[in-house]
């Protein structure tokens, strides 16, 4: 929803935010799923499977037709190829050769110059206009056109084919949308969007008191899937778990987006609903998504754009390491995202093996999250997985890291009666373990701890720029 929608929905009695939700939907639904998307559908679902060769052959494909398209169209990018000397014969002869050679896009130039990073192609018409917050909460503007729309939704409906979801399933979706009014005291802390059988659920409402009707209504619902940031249903799950809940449904699966997946939140979350939690990743920009398969790999979606793995100093990441994501895709093409510096991470594995789900298509070992969700120290370097510090605690009902400086985290919990000060000893020499013995480390017991932009929630946070 536009601005004055937003204002419109947010201000409305719920009988009227139910009609508007569910028009929104029926607009939606009848954009994300035109006939195009079928044919893109069928396109993916026969890349998944297909020699690596046959991948890359699609791949290269699209990244000349991409390429080509920002060269006639695009004025930001043409700027680039102009300055470069580079004509479309170069384009034709080495696409790899040239997405080399362009300029890194930045965040803040994909902010500030999003208008020339419009394609004019004259058959590409605006069928949406999308606003994204982003963690600095200045929001930023994407332009889709019908293609975009439908490849991403079929990219999408791929992956829920891969885990057994289908169209239609009955579906619960935690995320930071203002469903209901934040102040709102009493349930329901949800909405149901009739046209796609899906249960939006408040992230902003999660307090201990009201946990229990979450439960109950996650109960009567019954949904296929449930979808959403990890934080919020490892809330729930720590609820469901603590206190012997018995569910009367088993989901077919969980899928978390939009925040960094914890191997702690992994285990309490399957504990709890008694199936397996999928990770994925992706973007409302438009980046190409990392989805992970029934067993367990985090395959890069390698026909939907080019990733490149860097290291801090911009090159080639070797394996093993921490990498941050500067991504090509193929999904958005009237707002094209050529070498876009995501601004996230992930681990590389050490070596790529065959993966049991027949994927060619090269995996990575975890997605760690934004760059400044990756911690450093002189005595350590890059640490970029801390959920192993909380192994063997009990008492921590959340936790937030937050490295001021090379020398100096805080961290902001809240607790309950099993935490002691053997515990607090025990997880700073954890931390330390980890991070090094120089370290400064402050533990602040809180009651609260607020959400980050769209409702997500920030486990770990670095204050400052690392210097090369």
């Amino acid at each position: 929803m536009g601005n004055i929608k937003d204002k419109v929905y947010r201000f409305s009695p719920l009988f009227i935010k139910t009609v508007l939700l569910n028009l929104v939907a029926l607009k939606n639904n009848k954009n994300r799923f035109s006939k195009p998307y079928y044919g893109y559908l069928e396109e993916y679902q026969a890349l998944w499977k297909l020699e690596r060769i046959d991948i890359l052959e699609y791949q290269s494909k699209m990244l000349i037709k991409l390429l080509k398209e920002c060269y006639e169209y695009v004025p930001y990018y043409k700027k680039d190829f102009l300055n470069k000397n580079i004509s479309l014969d170069d384009i034709d002869n080495d696409p790899y050769m040239v997405l080399s050679k362009l300029n890194i896009l930045g965040k803040q130039d994909r902010k500030r110059k999003a208008e020339e990073l419009v394609n004019n192609h004259p058959n590409r018409k605006v069928s949406e206009i999308g606003f994204t917050s982003g963690t600095s909460g200045a929001p930023t503007k994407t332009y889709l056109d019908e293609e975009s729309t439908n490849r991403s939704f079929a990219l999408w409906t791929r992956f829920h084919k891969n885990i057994d979801i289908k169209r239609g399933d009955k579906n619960i979706r935690f995320s930071g949308r203002l469903i209901v009014n934040p102040e709102r005291t009493k349930p329901p802390f949800w909405m149901y969007n009739i046209v796609e059988k899906q249960l939006f659920m408040s992230t902003y409402h999660l307090r201990k008191e009201n946990i229990k009707d979450y439960i109950k209504k996650l109960n009567k619902f019954k949904p296929i899937l449930i979808d959403g940031y990890p934080s919020a249903l490892y809330i729930i799950a720590q609820q469901i778990n603590s206190n012997s809940i018995k569910l009367n449904f088993t989901p077919k699966a969980l899928v978390v987006t939009a925040e960094t997946l914890y191997d702690y939140q992994r285990e309490e979350i399957e504990n709890a609903f008694n199936c397996k939690v999928y990770n994925q990743y992706a973007s409302s920009e438009g980046s190409p998504p990392i989805t992970e398969c029934q067993f367990g790999r985090l395959h890069v979606n390698e026909d939907s754009g080019v990733f490149e793995f860097l290291n801090s100093k911009n090159e080639k990441a070797k394996p093993g390491e921490i990498a941050k994501m500067v991504v090509t895709s193929f999904r958005n093409w009237k707002t094209p995202l050529v070498r876009y510096d995501i601004e996230d991470t992930v681990l590389l594995p050490e070596i790529q093996q065959t993966c049991e789900c027949g994927c060619k298509m090269f995996y990575v070992d975890k997605i760690i999250g934004r760059e400044d969700d990756v911690l450093w120290t002189e005595e350590k370097g890059y640490v970029g997985r801390m959920d192993t510090a909380y192994k063997g605690l009990n008492g921590i009902i959340k936790s937030q890291l937050v490295q001021k400086s090379k020398n100096l985290l805080i961290v902001n919990q809240i607790i309950d009666e099993n935490y002691s000060t053997k515990m607090n000893q025990l997880f700073i020499n954890n931390l330390k373990d980890r991070l090094g013995r120089n370290i400064e480390i402050r533990i602040n017991i809180v009651k609260d701890i607020p959400l980050g932009a769209n409702g997500k929630f920030d486990a770990v946070k670095r204050e400052f720029k690392i210097d090369n």
